[in-house]
């Protein structure tokens, strides 16, 4: 049984300094190799290699569920934002009316605090439009989402995580007995 909040691994150069994407693989072939049920439940949010590694997929013994309200993507909003929307997130912050008018005025006065002011705000402006963007990223890649493609079998209600989940044990481990 695994109950996880994972952000999962990715493929960026930390990720595969840090080892990240090996350890990955040795989880996924135990995934894959392991002959026994498999409990997987998510308790916040699994992105990114975890998604990947945790796919009922790679195991016929491997339910995977999450509670109501948790996340579930193959990336996340944060790092979709930074990297996959990263022209949207910046087409929408130099067209910001803040960002706008301070470009204006770097124009009409050319100072390099006229030009700290447009790149603090133009900074400001970008982070904030990197957070609606994975605010919407994250509402569309839901649990719901992740059990209608197949990635969950069930969506748990907190209090009954428990229940469930040591109903499922024991009824996996009667079928193995059969």
């Amino acid at each position: 049984m695994i109950v996880a909040n994972l952000s999962g691994f990715d493929g960026t150069p930390e990720s595969m300094r840090k080892l990240q994407l090996e350890y990955g693989a040795e989880i996924a072939r135990a995934i894959v190799n392991f002959q026994g049920p498999v409990l997987f439940s998510v308790v916040s949010r699994y992105h990114g290699g975890a998604y990947v590694v945790f796919s009922q997929e790679l195991n016929d013994s491997l339910e995977a569920s999450a509670l109501e309200g948790s996340y579930a993507s193959v990336i996340g909003g944060g790092p979709a934002a930074k990297v996959v929307f990263s022209r949207e997130v910046q087409a929408q912050a130099v067209s910001d009316a803040r960002v706008a008018a301070r470009e204006r005025e770097l124009r009409q006065n050319p100072t390099p605090e006229a030009r700290e002011a447009f790149e603090s705000v133009l900074a400001d402006v970008t982070l904030e439009k990197q957070a609606q963007v994975a605010g919407e990223f994250d509402a569309v890649h839901s649990v719901e989402r992740a059990r209608e493609v197949g990635s969950l079998s069930k969506i748990l209600p907190p209090d009954q995580m428990r229940a469930t989940l040591i109903a499922d044990l024991r009824a996996a481990l009667d079928r193995r007995s059969r």
